[in-house]
């Protein structure tokens, strides 16, 4: 009997012990099992910061519901545990679209963003998103479908408006192809036909080894020659017969240098000229009935453009649109951070009456 007491009592300090540890395991977890951990909990204060997509539109003005957004990729951070840190939304690294990897000292937006972008109702058809190869695809008028292998976005302004210097830039090129008239692919006539093309490199610090280009222009002051020199004129019908060109010029997916020779020298070109931001460098021209003046960018990047055939192959197609930060142009405007000069008059600046003339030329020492 006494056995079988001694039993019974072990078996029940056993059950208590039981009980007790498993008391005292779930008073040990309770603040596990019951504390709600938000998402934003697992992110250290210490991490990385959060970035949100930020849309073209903010800074496009009336187009925002049809804008693309654009939106940096965020790293990938592993969980952890601790406090519940304060959000921190930084600038996207692409905005509108300069990745981190240009040659530009430019990969952040503007510290100021009043009075950029405000001319929009002026932008035309942009590039074809298949020759994009850095920053945004889209870009342009987003209701107006760009040409097959289409490189520019244009300014839809009238004849003869003055065409104004977006950056400091070195004229490096010129390709003369005006004419009376053009017979189109489908047999329509398109007249007259204005497509002189002038090319620059950037000489700005923001933009080193940026390449820009402007066609379907009817004349330049940078040609000293062109239409005063009746050997330097429109051709009766596009595309005519001996090219007159010179210098570094850009074509689809290539570049090259056209020599000097007689025929591009009538002209007079002022290869090497520096102009300021601002200076008139050409007037918008027609195709047919329609007025304008196209601009085309090309942009070095680390990465190589599978696309380049011939020459550069670190220079990218940019959308015009969407991938600068665009001002009115005046004397005393800050254009620092990689600002570009929308390349007409807006916003009450207004050139003299002799730059306003589609005549005037520069001398070789303006």
């Amino acid at each position: 009997m006494l056995a079988l007491m001694r039993e019974i009592n072990f078996i029940y300090a056993l059950a208590f012990l039981a009980l007790a540890l498993f008391a005292c395991s779930a008073e040990s977890s309770q603040g596990t099992i019951g504390t709600v951990v938000s998402p934003e909990a697992t992110i250290s204060t210490a991490s990385t910061p959060i970035v949100e997509p930020i849309s073209v539109g903010e800074v496009l003005g009336s187009q925002s519901s049809k804008s693309q957004s654009v939106i940096a990729t965020s790293t990938l951070i592993p969980p952890t545990i601790g406090p519940t840190p304060t959000r921190i939304v930084s600038p996207p690294t692409v905005n509108p679209g300069i990745p981190g990897t240009t040659a530009s000292a430019v990969t952040f937006p503007p510290t100021n963003l009043e009075g950029l972008n405000s001319q929009t109702h002026v932008y035309g058809t942009g590039a074809d998103p298949n020759v994009i190869t850095l920053g945004p695809k889209q870009g342009g008028r987003p209701d107006w479908t760009p040409y097959p292998g289409k490189n520019s976005m244009e300014f839809e302004l009238p004849r003869g408006t003055p065409i104004l210097a977006p950056i400091d830039m070195e004229f490096v090129g010129f390709n003369n192809r005006n004419a009376i008239f053009r017979i189109g692919p489908n047999g329509e006539r398109f007249e007259p036909f204005d497509d002189l093309e002038l090319c620059f490199e950037s000489t700005d610090s923001d933009w080193p080894g940026l390449v820009i280009c402007t066609y379907h222009l009817m004349s330049s002051p940078l040609l000293i020659g062109q239409d005063i020199n009746p050997e330097c004129t429109r051709v009766d019908e596009w595309p005519g017969g001996v090219p007159q060109a010179q210098g570094h010029l850009w074509s689809d997916n290539s570049d090259g240098v056209a020599p000097e020779t007689s025929s591009s020298r009538v002209c007079q070109p002022l290869i090497g000229l520096s102009v300021g931001r601002g200076q008139v460098i050409g007037y918008a021209g027609n195709v047919g009935e329609h007025s304008m003046a196209p601009f085309r960018f090309k942009v070095p990047d680390e990465s190589e453009n599978s696309l380049v055939k011939r020459g550069d192959r670190n220079l990218h197609w940019v959308q015009p649109g969407s991938f600068f930060y665009w001002k009115c142009f005046a004397p005393d405007a800050d254009f620092s951070e990689g600002i570009l000069a929308y390349p007409f008059e807006c916003e009450g600046y207004e050139l003299s009456l002799e730059k306003r003339d589609t005549g005037f030329k520069y001398s070789s020492v303006h």
